[in-house]
């Protein structure tokens, strides 16, 4: 049984697993209040102050995910010497998450997300990000990081939110053959459309949008919705694809073999933020374990279904995820 494979994986091999995750490190910040009026002087709400609160994003939540359910986590990439980049290391130090991997350019900010709200809506979110690419030096230390540990590591994830860490191509390259000449699993969640890269990567997981963009195939049925998953296969050189598709649940594509489904369960949608993040974080852990492609995929469903039924930036634990295998 599929449920039993799974069970062993998240009781006996994930606290077994050793990952890094590598690319763009933000700030997840809320400013929270309630609205009672709207402002006098422009239509807009007047959120009355109520307090503070900060979360890791980007990749940085794909590496809390992945520690909830029980991995044993490494963070690289970028992160400033401001304000914002003290308190992510701080914060992911006391996880706790090794970040000897996190570099400081000098004047770069962090990229932090900041979203004001109440309990029950967004009214504005304001970005402050350096989204130009990483310096060469900047580069050069992540990849000398990665050579002198990559034996520690069961896989590697690459966080790709367009915010400079994976600007150059050659650089992603590099990263992939580090880990394949290390026999390291190396899977990747990119939003560029610079996917001829990703050559030899375990797999990458678009969203709908994403491999939309990537191909330049607009998606409106399951016929081009092959298409355009065989187009992003081919040219990315990527050993299989992960296409995850909301509601619809997740598509697989895998070179030598036809598209395969799986359809998520449906459940109550409080917030999708972090969802992606979620299904990387399980399939990932999941490969690492000695589960097959299409095993991973049943348990990154169940783990999606469980996350947009939190608010926020959120996590999943390894026993929300056991739970729900013992409800099925």
């Amino acid at each position: 049984m599929v449920e039993n494979k799974l069970v062993r994986a998240i009781r006996t091999e994930f606290a077994k697993k050793r990952i890094l995750v590598l690319g763009d490190l933000m700030v997840d910040e809320y400013i929270l209040g309630k609205v009672g009026r709207i402002s006098p002087e422009a239509p807009v709400p007047v959120l009355n102050y109520k307090g503070t609160e900060r979360n890791a994003g980007g990749a940085s939540n794909v590496a809390l995910n992945m520690h909830a359910m029980g991995g044993k986590l490494s963070v690289a990439g970028v992160a400033g010497g401001d304000d914002s980049g003290i308190w992510l290391r701080e914060f992911l130090q006391a996880v706790p998450i090794n970040t000897e991997g996190i570099v400081a350019e000098e004047s770069r900010m962090t990229t932090v997300k900041t979203r004001f709200a109440t309990k029950a809506q967004q009214l504005l979110r304001v970005d402050r990000e350096d989204s130009s690419p990483i310096q060469e030096i900047t580069q050069a230390k992540i990849l000398d990081y990665m050579l002198h540990h990559i034996s520690e590591w069961d896989a590697v994830v690459l966080s790709d939110y367009c915010k400079g860490v994976f600007e150059n191509a050659d650089f992603v390259r590099r990263i992939i053959r580090i880990c394949n000449e290390n026999n390291v699993i190396v899977t990747i969640d990119s939003k560029s459309r610079h996917i001829d890269a990703f050559e030899n990567a375990d797999f990458v997981k678009p969203n709908n949008l994403e491999l939309e963009n990537a191909v330049n195939i607009e998606i409106n049925d399951l016929e081009s919705l092959d298409r355009a998953g065989k187009a992003y296969l081919e040219r990315s050189g990527a050993k299989s694809i992960i296409v995850t598709r909301g509601a619809e649940g997740i598509s697989i594509f895998e070179r030598g073999n036809g598209r395969r489904d799986y359809a998520s369960k449906a459940v109550q949608v409080f917030d999708v933020t972090g969802a992606g993040d979620t299904v990387i974080s399980a399939m990932t852990l999941g490969l690492a374990s000695g589960l097959a492609l299409d095993d991973a995929a049943v348990l990154a469903n169940i783990a999606a279904g469980i996350v947009i039924g939190k608010r926020g930036t959120a996590v999943v634990t390894r026993e929300e995820l056991l739970e729900r295998l013992y409800e099925k």
